[in-house]
């Protein structure tokens, strides 16, 4: 079974109905987990084919986000990007050019020490580290 399939059956699972919209929906997302897609960058990579308006994109994501199936993250301009959640807790070096994000797996022995010589209980974080991917930094180079 495909990863999607296997986000369509979970999703069937969950009383969702598996329309053409979410369905074309989740696969941007699903043919882009390397990136950290906005709304802006959906509409984009959903052109072309049946128009989906910008309202059924935004319910969509929301309903997806809701469910476990994406995570979101504000990013430094303040736009909200989203991405397939894992299971497997990790951070992201996200690329302020084109998006691209790398996965980096969380240490987390350095946030419990932190936390305990601090007198501090933590109950959650989360790590972005923003720059420029390989790929945008040789382009901005060679301008």
């Amino acid at each position: 079974m495909t990863d999607h399939q296997k986000v369509y059956v979970m999703l069937r699972a969950k009383g969702l109905r598996m329309t053409s919209p979410k369905k074309r929906i989740l696969d941007v997302f699903l043919n882009n987990q390397d990136r950290m897609l906005s709304v802006a960058d959906i509409a984009a990579l959903l052109e072309g084919s049946a128009a989906i308006d910008n309202a059924t994109v935004y319910r969509n994501i929301q309903k997806f986000t809701e469910l476990g199936i994406l995570e979101s993250f504000n990013d430094e301009q303040g736009v909200n990007r989203y991405t397939v959640f894992e299971q497997e807790h990790h951070h992201y070096l996200i690329c302020t050019g084109c998006g691209k994000i790398i996965k980096i797996p969380c240490v987390k022995c350095f946030w419990q020490t932190q936390a305990l010589k601090n007198d501090f209980q933590e109950t959650h974080h989360k790590l972005e580290v923003y720059g420029k991917c390989a790929e945008c930094a040789a382009m901005k180079a060679e301008i």
